[in-house]
């Protein structure tokens, strides 16, 4: 399953929980007697934790956090206090970056035989497969060579960072490296505005991700789902909207795209018209006017794109003194790129989206293919060259604004 949640330094978490702000529920046993996650839910119960209206369950062949009754926006699900959490807080004097000395706080409390039913509930590094884990042939799958490098380059990186932290443990290379995957895939950071900290959440960190829909499709606010507790100590999950029973609890493990979901956890999420899609799209340099590659799915990405169009066309003698045509042109040429980029993939969106819809769960290689098939459908550039054509066919030239707005909107939460 796709486990984990922000793996640091992504989502600021500046405030605490307040018992103002959460409606306390009754507990009631929810998870299979005889299962790890049962003797994890018993454990945080007897350490003083609390443990709600959830249970585990295993749908389409993934395991996730899903609500046994109706909770409101809000309502406290889970509170697992500090006995039963391994954290590790910034320190510049080991020389370790805040990853690294959480990996050497998880070693040392396998070593010590301290949290074991956390412990017995964590996967093997094999059931934590990640994106530098596939073979060329799957990475070939992507579409995206950039990605596919980034991946070959991690595990040296990786094995560099364990090196860094098994001076510091006594274990062998492989618990280290195991230790380090679990990190990567499971902690959460938080930033209180006077020290950093990441943690190992048990119960919390089976919720799955998912990025909420824009603020325009939902009928209420959106709530923060996980922070720390008034003693800043034990960490509390939330449900961040109504939910109904059978429904799925659910983070947000990255605002930053699919690219960073497979780095760092191995899978790739399908984005809906109603949700902000964060994707960082390449227009290859044999797709552009220009001699440079360009990249969209930043603000400051985005400028850098237009501004490079509009030096082209400025030093082609496009537009001339007139502002109004040179933005048209910008906007036409960005529009002409998407659609080169698009007719140069080796496949269509639709044609993805179709293998999508049939792929079997049983297949052996269903859930890295299924993250290949997923990824193409999101990163196809068709959405970018819509609104652009959508801009050009209002009337009127498009400003330099709002052709800058057009892109934003993609990943607008508005």
């Amino acid at each position: 399953r796709p486990v984990g949640t922000v793996p640091g330094c992504v989502l600021p978490w500046r405030h605490t929980l307040s018992t103002k702000m959460i409606v306390v529920a009754v507990a009631i046993p929810a998870f299979s007697p005889g299962t790890p996650e049962h003797a994890l839910a018993t454990w945080v119960r007897r350490e003083g934790g609390f443990v709600g209206k959830v249970r585990v369950e295993t749908r389409d062949g993934l395991r996730g956090l899903f609500v046994t009754e109706p909770v409101r926006a809000g309502e406290l699900l889970v509170s697992v206090p500090p006995g039963c959490i391994v954290s590790a807080d910034e320190d510049p004097q080991w020389g370790l970056s805040l990853r690294e000395l959480l990996t050497a706080r998880l070693v040392g409390a396998r070593t010590r035989g301290q949290c074991q039913p956390y412990l017995d509930s964590l996967p093997t590094l094999d059931g934590a497969p990640l994106l530098c884990d596939w073979s060329d042939e799957e990475l070939e799958q992507l579409q995206a060579a950039e990605l596919a490098e980034l991946a070959r380059g991690m595990p040296p990186f990786v094995a560099a960072s364990c090196e860094r932290v098994r001076p510091y443990v006594q274990a062998e290379a492989s618990v280290v490296e195991w230790a380090e995957r679990m990190v990567r895939t499971r902690a959460m950071f938080f930033d209180t505005g006077v020290s950093r900290r990441m943690s190992l959440v048990p119960v919390v960190d089976l919720a799955n991700h998912r990025t909420p829909p824009r603020r325009s499709a939902m009928d209420g606010e959106l709530l923060e789902p996980v922070a720390l507790g008034s003693d800043g100590e034990s960490v509390a999950l939330v449900a961040r909207s109504d939910l109904r029973t059978g429904e799925e609890v659910c983070l947000t493990y990255r605002h930053e795209g699919n690219g960073q979901l497979l780095l760092h956890y191995g899978f790739a999420e399908m984005i809906c018209a109603d949700q902000p899609c964060f994707e960082t799209l390449r227009l290859g340099a044999s797709s552009t006017p220009l001699a440079a590659a360009l990249h969209l799915g930043s603000d400051e990405a985005d400028a850098a794109a237009l501004a490079a169009l509009r030096r082209h066309l400025v030093d082609g003698g496009a537009g001339g003194e007139d502002a109004s045509a040179l933005d048209t042109g910008v906007c036409s040429a960005l529009a002409a790129a998407c659609e080169a980029e698009l007719r140069r993939m080796p496949t269509s969106e639709e044609e993805d989206a179709r293998e999508l819809a049939s792929l079997s769960l049983s297949a052996d290689d269903a859930g890295r293919r299924r993250s290949a098939l997923t990824f193409r459908v999101v990163q196809k550039l068709a959405r970018v060259a819509q609104r652009l054509h959508s801009l050009l066919a209002r009337g009127g030239a498009p400003t330099a604004a709002q052709v800058a707005a057009e892109l934003r909107g993609l990943r607008s939460e508005d």
